[in-house]
Parts: structure tokens; C-alpha cells; sequence
């Protein structure tokens, strides 16, 4: 039963709403003797329904009100006068509709189904946004290494601000994830955070995607495009991969950041924008623009802010709270119970160098939630999408240093390099040479395992 709030003076109409309506609904009538500035905001109401010509208050305040202390609550006017200024007036100030007198109780069920959808679909609303706010928080943000500290204290800094940022990093970096946190922590919060990917779409379709298009500007065209950046308007657009961009479109963002106006494809209306642009790249565009693959004016322009993303092989810190981290999400989503993970794959994945960076690590960890049977994940449900995980292969114990597994990348041989140069140093007394590399002895043993070094002297030293 739906709980509803007349403000009406008139004897007539709360009679007609209590006839026709009081056996369906929780119907509360003011003026009722109380005071409801003092009383609204502790209430709870499915709707309320405010006629204009109250007498005893100036209706446009109690329209305020309302919609200051119940912000989910549609408000539909009512009035025995029908002019489009006083229409404009109260739509503009958050009525969701407005009904004329006299009206029917057909009117009436209409007018509220349709007001209960709004308020429904507004409730929803702000919920992902609170979600969204709540997700996109610096303070959520994995940063234990000094490199990634370092990149959230600037970009709280930038978040404040107007000014367009270069977002720059590997791919899995976290680039798209960041733009969202620095949009919402900005003074445009509450306005569209649009997200685009320059390398997905075709150069054709995505001057259309990003500027929209009108009818018949082109095959197929049947109908007017509204184009990302108009979506976007008054909040942020993420143009992922910019370097991605042909020249033809990068001068049309050019003119975009210059300006801050364009014209849909087919069209010749210039539109006027507010937008804060963020771009983000893996690519080298000071590269580009030497080759002249991307422009230099662009460069300068987009390049106002700027802040790189460290590798995750560059934050071992990090590496074991984000593994918690998404091991708990991803157990939710995939509605398994909660696992553990044993000591032996965090050591696994701060040894491994992570080409695919947060992303890979991500769908590592899904694939072996996925994967494992017992409460525990083990090593032997751990594999890496570029580097499978492998016993080492035998191996000559009197020649440990050309002994290598399969697939080894060239980082790895530099880092096992290290390992046996320290072995040989420190005579091959693995508890010495650990202490010279700077890690624990666990580690030191896990990376000897992994690259199959054998040594006939371990035995009397351990």
C-alpha cells in the first residue's frame, strides 16, 4: 500500500482523493494543524502531491523543501491554473509532473504509476552513483609501494582540478580505473564519467561514436547519433589508447580541446562542450610524434597533467593486499566460498614479472578460484597466461648455469643471473646469498626451484 502526501487546502479534492483513493493508499493530508518543515524530513512517503495554491505557504518553498528532505520522494503538482510558465517553473525546480484542475481518478492512477517509476529509477540512480563513489575512493586504491604512493598523492591533486591529464602506463596498469577515481573525487562527481576506447572501433564508426552524427550523413545513418562527448557533458571523458588516433581525428580533438566545440558528422551546427578530458595511452607518443603519427600540438594539449603508472613488477608491495583483495571479490562473483591462498603462490606471484600487470593477476587468481577443489589454492592450480608454470626440467648439477626451464623470458634470465652470481659469491650458501639479494631465504628457495639451478655442495650447508 503506497503512502502518500496531499498538501492541499481545498476540502473538495483531499475529499476526492480520500473517496476514491483511501482504501488503496496511505493517504496523510496537510494543513493537519502540524508544523511541516519541523516534521517532513522524519517521514516517509511513496509520493507526495503539492498544490500550487496553497495560501498559507508559498508553494515554490514547500517545493524546495521537499525535495531537500526527501530527495527519492516524486513530487507532482497540482493547480487550478494551466500556464506554461508555471508548468516550466516547477518542472524546473524537481517536480516530476505536473496534473491540472479539475482531474479524474484515471488521471490520478496514471499520473502516479508513471511518478513511482521516476522516483524508482531515481532511487537506482544514486545508489550506483553512491556505489561508484564509494568504489572509485583514493583511499581504496592498493598503493604499499613508495612509486604507486607517490602516483595517488598527485593524483589527488589533479582530481581538484580543470585541467586535462595524460594517464600513461603498460597495459593491466590500472589507467582506466584511476581516471574513474580521479573524476569522482572532482567537482563534476554528480555529471557523466563517459569511457571510450580509441583501438576498438574503427576510425570510420568512432568519429561518429565520439561526435555523434546526423541523419543521413552517411549508409545507415537513419536517425540522429548523439556522440560520447555530448553524453559527457558538464562531467569527464576518458579517451583510453589516444595514441591509437588517426590524424584526421586527432585534429577534430584538437579543435575539441581548443575550442571546446564540434560539429556532429553529416551536420553544421556547432555544439558547445564542458568537459574535462583524461587520456591514457601504453604507448610511447613522444615516439609517435617524432615518426609523425601523432601531432605535436595534440601532444602539448593533452599533455597538460601528466602521471605514468608503474608496472606491477615495480611494486612488489602491493602485490599481496591486491591479491586478498581480489581473491574476495572474485570468490563473490563467482559464488564460491572463501578461499585461501597458501604462502607459496604469494611468493610465486612477487617473483613472477607480470607482462599483463593487474589484469593478468586478475585473471589469474579468477581462473584458479575456478580451478581448485580444496579451501586452499595451490601452486599446482596457478597458471600464468604467458608463462605457463612448469616443474623445472632436469637439469646437470655439475652445470647450474646454463641450465634454464622452457620459456623463460629475458628478464627472468637477467634475474637468475643475479641469483647465481650471488650463489657463487657467497660459495653457494643460499641463507648468505639472500641476505646479499636482499630477500628472505623462502624466496631465495622458491627462485632456485624455479630455475632449476642445482648445486652438489647445497647439502652440507643447509
Amino acid at each position: 500500500m503506497y503512502k502518500i502526501l496531499i498538501l492541499d487546502e481545498d476540502q473538495t479534492w483531499r475529499t476526492f482523493f480520500s473517496k476514491n483513493f483511501g482504501k488503496l493508499w496511505n493517504i496523510s493530508f496537510w494543513p493537519n494543524g502540524e508544523d511541516i518543515f519541523n516534521n517532513l524530513g522524519s517521514q516517509y512517503y511513496d509520493a507526495v502531491f503539492l498544490d500550487m495554491d496553497l495560501t498559507i505557504h508559498n508553494s515554490f518553498d514547500l517545493l524546495n523543501y521537499i525535495n531537500s528532505a526527501l530527495p527519492h520522494t516524486p513530487v507532482v503538482v497540482t493547480s487550478k491554473e494551466e500556464r506554461a510558465d508555471l508548468i516550466v517553473n516547477v518542472i524546473k525546480q524537481g517536480a516530476t509532473n505536473f496534473v491540472p484542475k479539475p482531474f479524474t481518478a484515471e488521471r490520478i492512477n496514471l499520473v502516479l504509476s508513471k511518478a513511482m517509476e521516476s522516483g524508482s529509477l531515481k532511487k537506482e540512480i544514486d545508489y550506483h552513483r553512491g556505489k561508484e563513489s564509494f568504489i572509485y575512493d583514493f583511499d581504496r586504491v592498493i598503493a604499499f609501494s613508495p612509486s604507486m604512493k607517490s602516483v595517488i598523492n598527485v593524483l589527488k591533486k589533479y582530481s581538484k582540478t580543470d585541467s586535462t591529464i595524460l594517464v600513461t602506463g603498460e597495459t593491466g596498469t590500472g589507467k582506466s580505473f584511476l581516471s574513474g577515481t580521479i573524476h569522482f573525487n572532482s567537482p563534476r562527481k554528480k555529471r557523466p564519467f563517459v569511457q571510450i576506447n580509441c583501438c576498438n572501433i574503427p576510425e570510420n564508426l568512432l568519429e561518429s561514436e565520439l561526435f555523434g552524427h546526423e541523419k543521413g550523413a552517411f549508409t545507415g545513418a537513419d536517425k540522429q547519433r548523439i556522440g560520447r562527448f555530448e553524453q559527457a557533458q558538464g562531467g569527464t571523458i576518458f579517451l583510453d589508447e589516444i595514441g591509437d588516433l588517426s590524424i584526421h581525428l586527432q585534429v577534430r580533438l584538437l579543435r575539441v580541446l581548443e575550442e571546446k566545440a564540434f560539429e556532429r558528422v553529416g551536420g553544421n551546427q556547432t555544439i558547445n562542450v564542458d568537459v574535462r578530458i583524461i587520456a591514457a595511452t601504453n604507448q610511447n607518443l613522444e615516439a609517435l610524434v617524432r615518426e609523425g603519427k601523432f601531432r605535436e600540438d595534440l601532444y602539448y594539449r593533452i599533455n597538460v597533467l601528466s602521471v605514468s603508472l608503474p608496472p606491477l613488477r615495480d611494486r612488489p608491495d602491493c602485490i599481496e593486499p591486491m591479491v586478498y583483495s581480489i581473491l574476495q571479490k572474485h570468490c563473490q562473483t563467482l559464488r564460491k566460498k572463501n578461499k585461501a591462498i597458501s604462502s607459496e603462490v604469494i611468493d610465486l606471484f612477487k617473483a613472477y614479472s607480470w607482462p599483463g600487470n593487474i589484469r593478468q593477476l586478475s585473471n589469474t587468481i579468477e581462473r584458479a578460484i575456478i580451478i581448485e577443489d580444496s579451501p586452499i589454492i595451490s601452486s599446482k592450480s596457478v597458471t600464468m597466461i604467458s608463462n605457463p608454470i612448469a616443474l623445472p626440467s632436469p637439469c646437470s648439477e655439475l652445470d647450474p648455469v646454463n641450465c634454464m626451464p622452457p620459456h623463460t623470458d629475458l628478464p627472468e634470465r637477467e634475474e637468475k643471473q643475479k641469483v647465481l652470481s650471488s650463489l657463487k659469491e657467497n660459495l653457494w650458501i643460499q641463507k648468505d646469498a639472500a641476505k646479499q639479494l636482499g630477500i628472505s631465504p623462502r624466496m631465495l628457495n622458491y627462485k632456485i626451484k624455479k630455475y632449476g639451478i642445482r648445486h652438489p655442495r647445497w647439502r652440507k650447508h643447509k
